[in-house]
């Protein structure tokens, strides 16, 4: 399958797993949620690695792919936090800005150049996050000032420069896509275990309390879906992580709609101008 195709699916998956990461941080403990899903998702792949479709790893190489799940784990401690607290409609657009970070390190760390129109898709894209922006103030008081809105853009940043590692290990280093993505679950999963374990565990009582809720078998089972279309699109010798990154990051119409529709989010003009304005950048940067 193309990667261009796997990019999409990905998207789809992604968008998906939005709606459910949403359904099961809302008015829960956040820390435990991050680790009983990703526990799911190592658990569902654990029986891979007595296959033998795995490749066998050396030391460093476990190194490598450790570093891959904490950048990962740093992202989700921040996103995850930030979407139990902000608007669906707000919190998938800001994250919809991935391509724009992973761009800039492509260029200044990779040595790739954009074409003239993705330059103007990040102009574009940069102008829809200040009309976010401004439709954002009346819900969340002055946009740029709440610590959500800057939490979810630094977990959106560490995103970015996962994106960027994963083209170094998958490319570069020449690791297989599914071994990536099993051992990547195993060390997500044991960070998530002790940041649960020092930050919540004993904070238990004071901090919102955790439910248990099946949706964190739907979040396990979409980023699975979704990780594995995205490693083997990285994977392609031909694939650019820019433009990856750019079809992925469309998975935002699906939580941007939800919000809208299924959440019951304020309704704005200035909002759907502001989708409407990233779409079209990131698009703009796509075929660029």
């Amino acid at each position: 399958m193309s990667w261009l195709l796997l990019a999409l699916a990905s998207a789809v998956f992604l968008g998906c797993y939005d709606l459910a990461k949403k359904k099961s941080v809302h008015e829960n403990a956040v820390w435990p949620v991050l680790f009983l899903c990703s526990f799911i998702y190592a658990l569902i792949l654990l029986p891979l690695l007595f296959t033998g479709l795995c490749e066998p790893l050396s030391f460093t190489d476990h190194l490598y792919l450790m570093a891959k799940s904490a950048i990962v784990a740093l992202s989700w401690a921040f996103t995850y936090n930030a979407i139990a607290r902000l608007p669906l409609s707000v919190s998938t657009s800001i994250r919809a800005s991935a391509p724009l970070f992973t761009i800039f390190m492509a260029v200044t760390l990779m040595g790739e150049r954009p074409a003239p129109m993705q330059w103007v898709g990040i102009i574009v894209t940069l102008g829809s996050y200040f009309c976010l922006s401004r439709a954002g103030k009346k819900e969340l008081g002055h946009f740029f000032s709440n610590g959500w809105v800057i939490s979810m853009f630094a977990g959106t940043f560490l995103a970015a420069c996962s994106g960027v590692y994963d083209k170094f290990i998958l490319q570069r280093m020449n690791f297989s896509p599914l071994t990536v993505q099993v051992w990547f679950s195993i060390y997500m999963a044991s960070i998530q275990f002790f940041i649960a374990a020092l930050l919540w565990f004993p904070r238990r009582h004071k901090l919102p309390r955790f439910r248990f809720r099946w949706s964190f078998l739907a979040v396990a089972l979409l980023l699975i879906l979704a990780d594995r279309c995205y490693f083997m699109a990285v994977g392609s010798p031909e694939a650019l992580i820019s433009i990856i990154t750019v079809l992925r990051r469309s998975s935002v119409l699906i939580g941007f709609a939800a919000g809208l529709f299924i959440f019951k989010e304020r309704k704005s003009k200035t909002k759907v101008l502001a989708l409407v304005g990233i779409i079209f950048g990131l698009c703009a940067i796509a075929l660029g």
